[in-house]
């Protein structure tokens, strides 16, 4: 047997609809192929999943989302850039897709990362 550990894990969640359809982005990119090519360039891989996943949450009033999840397993690298990458990475699409905020789990942490 041959096992391999990969490191630590973050997810982060984005609502379903904004990361396919690009009349949510102000810049009218692709958020998909955003994602894709981060994800790939920063921690070489990642896995999606969609299906049964939605959120309440109550803010001014209560919202309900239909949501993609993202997941990335990494070696964090001496100056442990990775989550800072990660969180500013989400930070600007927040901001391009008009979100208040994405949630981010890294390992054992959860927290909201906001716009600019």
């Amino acid at each position: 047997m041959r096992i391999e550990g990969l490191g630590k894990r973050a997810l982060f969640l984005i609502p379903s609809v904004k990361v396919y359809n690009r009349k949510y982005s102000k810049t009218r990119q692709s958020i998909a192929r955003t994602i894709h090519n981060f994800l790939n360039d920063t921690f070489g891989g990642y896995t999606c999943a969609s299906g049964n996943i939605y959120g309440y949450f109550t803010s001014e009033s209560a919202e309900y989302d239909e949501l993609r999840e993202f997941r990335v397993a990494f070696k964090e690298d001496e100056k442990k850039t990775k989550v800072p990458k990660l969180q500013e990475f989400l930070s600007k699409i927040c901001e391009d897709i008009g979100e208040e905020c994405i949630y981010l789990e890294c390992g054992e942490d959860a927290m909201l990362v906001y716009s600019k």
